[in-house]
């Protein structure tokens, strides 16, 4: 406990503090419904995050008032009744939430996902769940991974991330304007000014320096900075700072008036406006939704025409605002079970009005029945000790059901494991590509029913290996790509892939292919790239770095004049059109490959594997469409898998226009005439949503050497 020395202070008495603001209740309604929509149906409200934005300020505005108000009451700021009062408000409620959605991921989500819901969940109850997402967003694998009924909790870590760091500001004032304050004596009122411009000063310098940050990373293009409390942390200061310089404001009505209006039109342009992808976000474009929400604030309570109070006072905005905590909770999780059940997300206004209804229901429950009554549960209210006492043990055992997903993965891999065995010992020549048939495939081997390759709780990790120390391939946002030498280091003939994670998916059918020939097998690989000098869309929004590295790497083929080389990438779809080509994309790969062909390096393109879309994670539908004997739903229908289209088009029409580049389709060692299955012979044929799996690739080689003609 701080305090200053000298008579306890009086509160300050000139500025009349409401201890409920309902116009701020208008606010959280407003935000908890922006993002409640964006989640269920994000295409009528494709800006709706920035409702987590508008918490943000209210969370930071609200707290450092109740700060400053404890200071100038008491003349000392209790951090240990701070954090119990955190404690008391967040806690409860979250932790239902966190176990109750931990057992329903059990019966809802496929076992493919229940080492990453443990993961997950342990973030959460510790609060560092915006991290854990940080390091998910920049690894490349990570990212075909789906979204799991945890990661709202992202906004959750941030903010009790801010309420550990924040009272110590608020200490350091305090401390600060007590060394002024015994150089003199001083009035309450004198102390009072000086505390509060010295709090505002050192908010002011976090805000500054978090706001460059944010506008800094974002501009690089670095996913973390959506997730990261560095550059989060200024839209909760901007709250603190307000709370510094507004009381109660009862002056200039009509001009408050205007001010709330324009505030509340500017969230909901935000909100109509914002997607995704554009404005880069948080950076400066969080300064619309952010700013508003102050406004908004500091606009107070108004009366008369033109005023918000009629809507303000509306019952259901104020419900929706005092349930605004536990609806945030809840929803996330019932739109997640709901995607995974049924394969799609929620579509139309019935099913819209049906995942609202249960996240609503949800909320109000947990609300009434755990948030308020613990919270004031007087054993828990009238000791600091025992609120931080009872925190520690509702974390430790919120990370102990966190473990149980896990657990149970474990379990069934080791079963999936001797099965796994089993079928290769017996099987290992028939399976994958080996049951695929022009117009037919089996999904399993007679009297393999069921038993997967790889098993399917260890698909995701069925990647290429590289033995190189670097990263391969590189990373999307590195400067250069790395040259790997993967078989037959001493080879007499070279032979290069290159290209990104979609060249790299073919290398485990290549490896086969050269084993015990005189080909060696190099590679440069780069997520994200294709081997272009024209950029893609994504380079443009800093996203990714493609167009040097391709440079770099197209000077090392010239160099080193390979024997062949391979190349094919992601099927993309934002390359942008110039010099009047037909097919987005075609002038860049004619300008990466023009030099190689002059240098007389003959060039073998492949088209892209069958694209099953971005909408679903393809082991996780396997995993649960498989217990229930319909896995034709896993599966794609051939004239859907982008064929023939996008950059596919545009790698045949660069390759028409020379005469030593071969394009070669290979399709149909993945799909029949009509169908492209999920599962083909036991072997599960994708382990994301579009990267094939090492195992299946595996099997296509010999298919491969004779488009190829590599072994003699």
């Amino acid at each position: 406990m701080i305090s200053y020395d000298g008579d306890v202070l009086s509160p300050y008495e000139s500025v009349l503090m409401r201890k409920f603001r309902p116009e701020i209740q208008l606010l959280r309604a407003i935000a908890v419904l922006a993002v409640v929509v964006y989640h269920i149906q994000p295409s009528w409200l494709p800006g709706g995050f920035v409702g987590v934005d508008v918490f943000f300020v209210i969370s930071g505005y609200l707290i450092t008032a109740h700060m400053l108000k404890e200071v100038e009451s008491t003349g000392r700021l209790s951090l240990s009744q701070f954090w119990a009062n955190r404690a008391r408000r967040i806690l409860p409620a979250a932790t239902l939430a966190i176990v109750v959605t931990t057992i329903a991921s059990l019966m809802f989500l496929p076992v493919t996902q229940l080492d990453t819901v443990t993961k997950q969940a342990v973030a959460s109850a510790v609060y560092v769940q915006n991290f854990a997402l940080a390091a998910q967003s920049v690894d490349y694998l990570g990212q075909g991974e789906a979204a799991t009924p945890f990661q709202h909790f992202w906004s959750l870590s941030v903010e009790e991330q801010f309420y550990v760091v924040w009272p110590l500001l608020v200490v350091l004032a305090l401390w600060a304007t007590r060394r002024l304050q015994n150089r003199g004596r001083h009035s309450v009122d004198v102390f009072r000014r000086r505390f509060r411009l010295i709090a505002f000063v050192l908010f002011a310098v976090v805000c500054l320096v978090s706001f460059v940050w944010s506008v800094v990373s974002v501009g690089a293009g670095d996913p973390a900075a959506y997730f990261i409390t560095p550059t989060r942390v200024w839209e909760l200061g901007i709250g603190g700072l307000l709370a510094c310089v507004l009381g109660d404001p009862q002056k200039l009505n009509s001009a408050r008036k205007a001010m709330a209006i324009v505030g509340v039109v500017a969230i909901g342009v935000a909100c109509v406006t914002y997607t995704g992808e554009v404005p880069a976000f948080p950076g400066a474009s969080a300064l619309l939704p952010t700013v508003a929400t102050v406004a908004v604030i500091a606009a107070g309570w108004t009366t008369g025409l033109g005023s918000l109070r009629p809507i303000i006072n509306w019952k259901p905005v104020q419900l929706v605002g005092l349930w605004s905590y536990s609806l945030y909770l809840w929803h996330f999780p019932v739109v997640v079970f709901f995607r995974e059940r049924n394969g799609r997300p929620a579509e139309g206004v019935t099913e819209f009005v049906a995942l609202f209804a249960v996240s609503l229901a949800l909320a109000m429950l947990s609300f009434y029945y755990v948030e308020q009554p613990l919270r004031v549960l007087p054993f828990l209210k009238n000791s600091n000790r025992r609120a931080l006492i009872a925190a520690g043990v509702a974390v430790a055992v919120t990370v102990a059901v966190g473990v149980t997903p896990v657990a149970k993965q474990q379990a069934v891999m080791a079963l999936e494991q001797k099965a796994t065995e089993q079928l290769r010992n017996d099987l290992d020549a028939t399976i994958g590509r080996a049951s695929l048939r022009q117009n037919s495939y089996d999904a399993f081997v007679p009297g393999y029913e069921n038993v997967l390759i790889p098993p399917i709780t260890e698909i995701k990790d069925d990647t290429p290996e590289y033995p190189c120390s670097e990263r391969i391939p590189a990373k999307s946002t590195s400067a250069t790509t790395a040259e790997c030498i993967v078989a037959n280091p001493d080879g007499k003939k070279t032979l290069a892939v290159v290209g990104d994670s979609h060249a790299s998916q073919w290398v485990p059918a290549l490896q086969k292919i050269v084993e015990g020939t005189e080909w060696r097998l190099v590679v440069y690989l780069h997520d994200s790239c294709p081997f272009s000098l024209e950029p893609r869309g994504n380079e443009n929004k800093n996203h990714i770095e493609c167009t040097e590295p391709n440079r770099k790497t197209l000077d090392t083929l010239v160099k080193s004049k390979p024997d062949r080389v391979i190349t094919t990438n992601l099927n993309v779809k934002d390359f942008e059109k110039v010099d009047g080509e037909k097919h987005a994309g075609t002038s860049g790969f004619i300008k990466a490959w023009k030099p190689l062909v002059k240098a007389g390096i003959p060039i073998t393109v492949l088209h892209d594997t069958p694209d099953f879309g971005d909408n679903e994670v393809i082991p996780d539908c396997v995993a649960l469409h498989m217990e229930k004997d319909d896995l034709e739903k896993c599966g794609r229908k051939r004239e859907d898998v982008q064929e023939n289209r996008r950059t596919n088009a545009a790698l045949k029409a660069a390759s028409d226009k020379f005469d030593n580049v071969d394009f070669v389709n290979l399709t149909d060692l993945f799909c029949t005439e009509s169908e492209c299955p999920a599962v083909i012979g036991n072997v599960i044929v994708y382990r994301d949503k579009n990267h094939v799996s090492a195992n299946y690739m595996e099997t296509v080689a010999d298919d491969l050497d004779k488009a190829l003609e590599l072994r003699p």
